[in-house]
């Protein structure tokens, strides 16, 4: 049961951690399945791939391996272009949707940056599509380092959504009903227009419901219901993106070919179904529905041939140029000349989607690598090796190729996260494999795409600056289920295209020119052997850290860095509850706790900008490795994209009071209760003075009596992590001011400062029971006016929490929670008595946000936080 908290108004220091003196009742329901959750993924996972795998193990014991090849081989280049145009039809479509929903949204943005989120996350999206790789993320990321608000950015993504689900069962239905010949040995015709009518209608009758509604919810995601003209428009052009993506199929389909209006159906049925399979682009899921809707009415070998080369160009196309266009923006980058603030938004936009792509093309690599090495090269051209090399060069060459295959599928986790050391590692093992490619079996077009990763790689140099080795990155099961998943079809692949070889143990001794069979399974045991070996050493090592109070030593590194940056509240550090995590040159640290899972950095990092980046990632993977959440409390705007690009969700927690004191002053209506609160303290005899550390030590025993009358008749305890406790080494080093009655302290607050010019912030703030009731008022607004002629810059006054969370039909669902406490939970917290003592001062307020892991992160980690702030350190050590 909640007990009333007291919330002074004259409290700097309270905020959303502060509200509740049992924060262990702010629990959400379910959590005591964690174990069931974290399961409930990888088992559907390896599910679904088990069964993908069985299934297109099934329907390839019709296909002939070398037909397919030969097949595949003849596609005529006509075609191929028809294709590819329908393919740039498909995107054309999908940048003008993604228009049409920045506009609804009431946002504006260039050409190039709608190229950019649009083209590059639909491409990156289709081929991945999981995590931090779906389009959405990546249209967040690129929007938010563009300026465009969350707000918005939620609203676009969830018309997107929404349209391209109710476009795609709307396609269906219509293909459905004037479909004119369906597959044999399906369904009847007339059966199939009945179906579509009951999905047209049903889809229409959903969507008309919908509409009706002012505020739509889908995916987590909160929008306001657009106009009629916007919706039609957003499926009209989601029938137009179907259309052109089928008809890149159609084209490639073996003579004669199906009806266009049916196959487009199917089309709409497998695309839905392998999106519900979660897996990247619909893998295995697709493919096979289309190959067994239409293999009795088509040559089994080219229908197989043609969903390959569809593939190919409407998903790998895609990504290269994707890839191609963020090297673009690299290349044509210069430091010497500065661009505009439109520029570098874009810059940073490209920079913060160059290592996913990266990541993206280096795992394609890796399995391109591991399949080629697990099929067999065409005769003629290991008849031109064997006058060339011995055939224990081209043995080796295989072998090794294949061993790099899955160092790159491991390298890709270290290139999403920046690492130099990952880059080092892909670029060298991409130049080996041109070699390798050669040597093996003349595979020219394996090299050529081996070389136009190398190109990518130097193009995007600059974006990879983390010094770290990649296998010291922790992996998590969904990348493990990944590798697999790719050795296994590697293996189902040299089954198939072996499949007339008998397997008997001398197999693997056969070491001639055309023992290709023995060649691959060598390779492939090998490959596996080393993912196994990888993976076991990752699973079984030790955590990197652990949960521990700051030393000595370290409470000392971080005190002189605190005093070379301008931001005063970085002196939390040094109250001894939180952990330190130093940058590896030693010039800046990060403060942070931890309670349950959630490990909750406070602030940004204190010291250089150029150190940050690396601080942050580091702390994600240090939460990731020990199955935990990252969380960041009250960042500040200008380093949201570092946040995101670390995959974290960033929520609004409340506004910081700032007072710039090159303006303060007390002239003016507005500071007309300042002025009365100098005039009543002068008069009542108040004396205000400022004292130094070393001025403030022979009155810490009156400070600390003052301090504990405050906490007796407030009923209150000390507090931590975001709030300012009375700890004797904090306290000693901060500035103190303090009022005196007839010579008596009755007041004081400390200054939390760093270097000057820079930011003094309010630490502690406490009075004596018998004290004036505008004590504080005076006492603020004389440290202030000091403090300006001491050439301070800002004065901060703390965080009002859940102040300026905006609250409409547009709002997520957090705002809707933060602003139903900011509304109606003033009996358990007065937060709107906190912003208005603040804002007597007439402050500038500035959003403070919250950077959190996972969908309901942001819910979990404030919850923790109330609980790390209340002095509950409850599963404060290392999982």
């Amino acid at each position: 049961m909640l007990r009333k908290a007291r919330a002074d108004p004259l409290e700097p220091d309270q905020d959303l951690s502060a509200a509740k003196e049992h924060p262990a009742t702010l629990r959400f329901p379910g959590l005591s399945k964690k174990w069931l959750r974290r399961i409930a993924g990888p088992v559907y996972a390896l599910t679904v791939c088990a069964v993908v795998l069985l299934l297109v193990h099934g329907l390839s014991r019709g296909l002939n391996y070398h037909a397919m090849v030969t097949a595949l081989s003849k596609t005529p280049y006509r075609l191929v272009w028809i294709a590819i145009l329908c393919t740039a039809l498909s995107y054309v479509v999908v940048i003008a949707r993604d228009k049409c929903a920045l506009a609804y949204s009431g946002v504006s943005i260039p050409l190039s940056g709608l190229l950019l989120a649009s083209f590059c996350g639909s491409a990156l999206g289709n081929v991945t599509g999981f995590g931090s790789l779906t389009g959405a993320s990546v249209r967040a990321r690129v929007y938010g380092a563009l300026g465009i608000d969350a707000e918005s950015v939620q609203q676009s993504v969830g018309l997107l959504d929404v349209g391209f689900g109710f476009g795609l069962m709307a396609c269906a239905g219509a293909c459905a009903i004037l479909a004119g010949h369906w597959p044999r040995d399906a369904i009847p015709l007339t059966l199939l227009h009945a179906i579509g009518g009951v999905v047209l209608g049903a889809a229409g009758v959903v969507l008309l419901a919908l509409m009706r509604r002012r505020t739509l919810v889908f995916g987590g995601l909160s929008f306001a219901t657009p106009p009629t003209g916007i919706a039609a428009l957003q499926l009209g052009l989601t029938a137009a993106e179907l259309f052109a993506a089928a008809g890149a199929l159609w084209f490639l389909l073996p003579s004669p070919r199906f009806d266009p209006l049916s196959f487009t159906a199917i089309f709409c049925v497998a695309l839905g179904l392998g999106l519900i399979s979660r897996l990247p682009g619909g893998l295995g899921v697709f493919d096979a529905l289309i190959f067994l809707a239409l293999r009795n009415d088509l040559p089994q070998d080219r229908l197989a041939a043609a969903i390959l080369a569809y593939r190919g160009v409407y998903f790998l196309l895609p990504l290269l140029l994707g890839a191609g266009l963020l090297a673009s923006f690299e290349l044509t980058r210069t430091d010497d000349r500065p661009a505009s603030r439109s520029g570098q938004r874009l810059l940073l936009g490209a920079g913060l989607l160059a290592p996913p792509f990266l990541s993206a093309v280096t795992f394609g690599a890796g399995a391109m690598l591991l399949i080629s090495g697990a099929t067999p090269a065409a005769d003629w051209r290991l008849a031109a090796l064997q006058s060339v090399l011995p055939l224990w060069a081209v043995e080796i060459s295989h072998l090794l190729a294949a061993l790099a295959g899955v160092l790159l599928l491991f390298v890709a986790r270290g290139l999403y996260h920046r690492l130099d050391g990952a880059w080092w590692l892909a670029f060298l093992i991409a130049l080996a494999n041109v070699v390798f490619s050669l040597a093996k079996g003349l595979a020219f077009g394996e090299m050529a795409a081996v070389l136009v990763l190398v190109l990518l790689l130097l193009a995007s140099r600059r974006q990879f600056t983390r010094h770290a080795a990649f296998l010291h990155q922790p992996f998590r099961l969904g990348w493990f289920i990944a590798i697999t998943a790719v050795i296994a079809g590697a293996a189902g692949i040299l089954f198939f295209a072996f499949r007339d070889v008998p397997y008997r143990r001398e197999i693997w001794w056969q070491f001639e020119s055309d023992a290709q069979a023995s060649r691959a399974l060598r390779a492939l045991l090998a490959a596996s052997l080393l993912a196994l070996g990888i993976s076991l050493w990752q699973l079984l090592r030790t955590a990197p850290g652990r949960v521990r109070p700051p030393s000595r030593e370290e409470l000392s590194r971080a005190r002189k860095i605190i005093s070379r940056q301008n931001r005063g509240a970085a002196m939390l550090a040094l109250m001894g509850d939180k952990s330190l995590m130093f940058s590896r040159s030693g010039q800046a640290f990060l403060m942070y706790a931890k309670r349950g899972r959630s490990w909750i950095a406070l602030f940004d990092p204190v010291g250089p900008d150029s150190e940050w980046a690396e601080l942050i990632w580091r702390f994600v993977e240090l939460a990731d490795a020990n199955d935990g959440r990252a969380a960041f409390y009250q960042i500040r705007p200008d380093s949201l994209p570092l946040y995101l690009d670390a995959g974290l969700r960033v929520t609004k927690v409340g506004e910081e009071a700032c007072i710039y004191l090159n303006e303060f002053g007390l002239d003016g209506s507005q500071r007309y209760g300042l002025r009365q609160a100098l005039k009543r303290g002068e008069r009542d005899g108040l004396t205000f003075v400022l004292l130094s550390p070393q001025e403030a030590a022979p009155m810490y025993g009156e400070i600390k009596s003052i301090s504990n009358a405050w906490l007796a008749s407030h009923r209150a305890s000390e507090r931590g992590f975001s709030v300012a406790a009375f700890e004797p080494g904090f306290v000693a080093v901060q500035s103190t001011a303090v009022s005196c009655r007839e010579g008596e302290p009755i007041a004081f607050i400390t200054l939390m400062t760093g270097s000057k010019p820079g930011e003094a912030t309010v630490g502690l703030m406490r009075y004596r029971p018998d004290a004036p009731p505008y004590t504080m008022e005076f006492l603020i607004t004389q440290a202030a006016l000091q403090l300006k002629t001491q050439q301070f810059e800002v004065l901060s006054l703390g965080m009002a929490p859940l102040a300026g969370l905006v609250t409409t039909p547009l709002s997520s669902q957090w705002n809707r929670v933060g602003g139903l406490l900011w509304r109606h939970a003033g009996p358990i917290y007065n937060f709107k008595g906190l912003r208005s003592f603040k804002n007597k001062f007439r402050p500038t307020w500035e959003p403070r946000y919250l950077a959190a892991s996972g969908a309901i992160g942001p819910f979990i980690s404030m919850a923790e936080i109330v609980a790390l702030a209340s002095g509950v350190r409850g599963g404060s050590s290392a999982a």
